[in-house]
């Protein structure tokens, strides 16, 4: 009797679910490049393949292949308030939907920057609406910020990401005006980055969570630097899922 030969196996892959932000207009900034920046990325899927690990000592097996990471990109348009992304970012991490979150807003002109942390209050300045930050009273004084829901976290949260490693990634890439920051600005950039980790936390910190600054356009990145500078990102999450 013939032997049956057996179907080829198909290659082994992993999936990395990701969602993206970036803001809405805002002030003077009718077209937000935070959000010009991550939305032509909206429902794309990328394969990346990881590097492979350095080889071992002589007469140990050699490494296995890297297993190919398929990345699935959602984006979304946050309105500069303090109210939706009290109402958004909650819901989002409830959904259970995404293994990552890249939070992206308009800094200053000069470059991209990746912030280490964010901050629970000092939110003193109206937003796209003229409204406040909520008030949070205490025994002092009466603070904006994180109040209700969040008193088991700290003044700071910082992310779980290796900050350092992804501007460096970001540099191999050409993007050589990037770097880490610790001052997200105490608007709403601080405060989405900040919601964002805190939910992330009380779910065991499941999903990885990052913020970056992009400038204005042209000073000096343009628009579609900025979604490279994204993509860079998503590629390396994909390489250390």
């Amino acid at each position: 009797m013939p032997a049956v030969e057996s179907a080829p196996s198909k290659p082994e892959k992993r999936t990395l679910r990701v969602l993206l932000t970036g803001f809405g207009p805002f002030r003077n900034v009718d077209k937000n490049p935070s959000w010009l920046a991550v939305s032509t990325l909206n429902n794309q899927t990328f394969t990346f393949t990881p590097p492979p690990g350095a080889p071992g000592p002589p007469n140990t097996p050699k490494p296995k292949k890297p297993t190919p990471v398929e990345a699935h990109i959602s984006a979304l348009e946050i309105p500069v308030t303090y109210d939706a992304v009290l109402k958004t970012i909650p819901e989002l991490h409830a959904s259970k939907q995404y293994d990552v979150m890249l939070h992206v807003g308009v800094g200053s002109p000069g470059g991209l920057e990746v912030e280490r942390q964010a901050h629970k209050t000092g939110y003193n300045e109206m937003d796209a609406d003229g409204k406040m930050c909520p008030r949070i009273d205490d025994q002092k004084r009466s603070k904006r910020g994180f109040g209700k829901g969040f008193e088991k976290f700290g003044e700071v949260l910082k992310t779980g990401v290796n900050v350092d490693d992804v501007v460096d990634h970001l540099k191999s890439l050409g993007l050589e005006q990037t770097k880490p920051s610790n001052d997200p600005g105490h608007y709403l950039c601080d405060f989405i980055y900040y919601c964002s980790l805190a939910c992330a936390q009380n779910d065991g910190k499941r999903v990885k969570v990052l913020f970056m600054h992009v400038p204005p356009a042209g000073v000096p990145y343009e628009i579609e630097d900025m979604t490279r500078a994204v993509k860079g990102i998503v590629e390396y999450y994909a390489n250390h899922a």
